[in-house]
């Protein structure tokens, strides 16, 4: 019984940080106590749609918990792969634009809160059919507090394409790599 203990007591501390919303090819792993957290975000070929006629996707990774969150730093690794036909979707060296923010993409171009826990980062799709592209590695670039008081902060993984040329039709781009993010909430006095 008491072997169980600490990793009963691990397993409620982070669920008091946060969770993950069930996504196939994602898994959340949330460590730390008194506030302080680390969690490592593992995609394994996660799958997102991206339609012609927006030419952006958004995912949400993570609800945090209410309060203040600060974001002290993290890394990310990240590879896409095309799944769809690339000549009549997600073209041959496509321009993807990533960033992590507590806002869901709403235009092409990732801006303010859609990129305002890793920046924008772009990665040319150089994989050949559906293989996956070169390694797209980003950092958090300085600390920020997301005041999640009055509504708690989600976390998204927004892609997109700046230029029309890069995409002829719905496609689904395939995510895989690591984002390790630092963080501490402050709790919520209001």
């Amino acid at each position: 019984m008491a072997r169980g203990l600490p990793r009963t007591l691990a397993r409620a501390a982070a669920r008091e940080a946060g969770v993950n919303p069930p996504k196939a090819g994602l898994s959340v792993k949330t460590t730390g106590s008194g506030g302080r957290w680390r969690s490592v975000f593992t995609f394994n070929a996660m799958q997102m749609t991206v339609t012609d006629a927006l030419a952006y996707a958004s995912l949400k990774i993570f609800d945090f918990a209410d309060g203040k969150v600060r974001i002290n730093g993290g890394v990310a690794k990240m590879q896409f792969a095309v799944l769809t036909t690339r000549a009549s979707t997600i073209n041959d060296n496509a321009s993807l634009t990533w960033g992590l923010g507590s806002a869901a993409a709403s235009a092409a171009t990732l801006a303010t809160t859609m990129q305002n826990v890793i920046a924008v980062t772009t990665r040319t799709l150089d994989g050949a059919t559906t293989a996956l592209s070169t390694a797209s590695i980003a950092d958090v670039v300085a600390p920020a507090t997301l005041d999640g008081t009055a509504t708690a902060i989600d976390l998204y993984l927004n892609l997109s394409f700046a230029t029309g040329t890069d995409i002829d039709g719905d496609g689904t781009v395939a995510v895989t790599g690591t984002i390790t993010l630092f963080w501490e909430n402050w709790g919520d006095n209001v």
